[in-house]
């Protein structure tokens, strides 16, 4: 089969053929139909510093975000037969570490697997998914559309963690996640929310899918924009996409006493906050981050939303392309309003 394989360190990747993947008794073997190019993908393909630093053992097939149907499944495969519509989770827990024990499966302690890193990835004909990191899918689904359901799960997880039910939002950063997260947030009952980027377009965008405010970080303060639309309070919540060290300090002054932080975006450089004590530890504000999906209940609310109709995944389809075309995905990256989707 073809993949598009990271074979060395450096800028680029190759497309190769390979065997098909063997499958294991747990294993199911997944015809890709569809998989979508994300930021961290690009990341990879760039050898950024932060990849670089996670010194992945190569080769290995990039790509990540799919939907596919089973071809074939393993002799202890409950849950799956040929024919089914699935779409995979990024993360490959082990199932009996403590965090695995303790409904904390997507931050495994024990070794992870996560496709696309250091488990053969979804930029390929075919690709072995271990049913606990499967997703069944309706017989109807579509599956250009179903490989944007790890993306939304990210954000949705972000908005879990803000609880923003009854809230006054922002979302910093409105790449294809943080669109998302303005769409959803709507459906998850947020009082309003703001959006801030430096992409005017995308800013535009952000309005159409839920947004109440767009702010141009170059133009506008957010802070200003959020004492402004709350009455001098602040916002309650922020989901930081951008992985920014000077948005995020902004972020934490635009946070209301006793606000949450939620950190979704890759920070690649040394993150420093001064006068930590008095912005953010007398305000008792709360800060964490996220690694993926809550496995299983952020995927369980995903799809509960998608049935009820409360997002609409196909705004965020930016193109549909040849996965032989991945250089000019690459390129059109930053310009579209969502996913570049590739079909094997």
């Amino acid at each position: 089969m073809r993949a598009l394989r990271k074979v060395k360190e450096g800028e680029g990747a190759t497309f190769v053929d390979i065997p098909i993947p063997e499958i294991g008794e747990h294993d199911l073997l997944v015809r890709v139909k569809a998989t979508a190019m994300c930021k961290s993908d690009v990341e990879v393909f760039e050898w950024s510093p932060l990849v670089a630093a996670a010194k992945y053992k190569l080769p290995f097939t990039l790509g990540h975000e799919f939907a596919g149907e089973v071809e074939a499944v393993g002799s202890l495969v409950k849950s799956f037969k040929p024919g089914d519509r699935v779409a995979g989770e990024t993360h490959i827990p082990c199932g009996t570490c403590y965090e695995c024990r303790t409904d904390n499966q997507h931050i495994c302690s024990n070794n992870m697997g996560v496709l696309g890193r250091n488990v053969d990835g979804s930029f390929a004909e075919y690709i072995r998914l271990p049913e606990i990191s499967a997703i069944k899918l309706p017989d109807d689904a579509d599956f250009v559309q179903m490989s944007l359901l790890e993306p939304l799960g990210t954000a949705l997880h972000g908005l879990q963690k803000a609880q923003v039910s009854g809230k006054y939002v922002a979302i910093l950063g409105v790449g294809t996640i943080g669109l998302m997260a303005c769409e959803l947030a709507k459906a998850l009952g947020a009082v309003k929310v703001i959006s801030l980027d430096i992409n005017e377009h995308r800013l535009a965008y952000s309005l159409k899918v839920g947004a109440d405010v767009a702010v141009n970080g170059m133009k506008e303060d957010i802070v200003a924009v959020a004492r402004r639309e709350t009455e001098g309070r602040g916002v309650d919540c922020v989901v930081d996409f951008t992985g920014s060290g000077r948005v995020i300090n902004q972020a934490i002054d635009a946070l209301a006493t006793a606000g949450t932080l939620v950190h979704v975006g890759m920070v690649g450089a040394e993150l420093t906050i001064p006068n930590y004590m008095y912005r953010v530890v007398y305000r008792e504000l709360k800060i964490t981050g996220l690694f993926g999906r809550h496995m299983f209940k952020t995927w369980e609310l995903m799809m509960t939303l998608l049935r009820n109709k409360k997002i609409d995944l196909s705004a965020y389809v930016g193109a549909v392309a040849p996965l032989a075309d991945y250089k000019e995905a690459l390129e059109k990256f930053n310009d579209l309003n969502g996913r570049a989707i590739m079909i094997p």
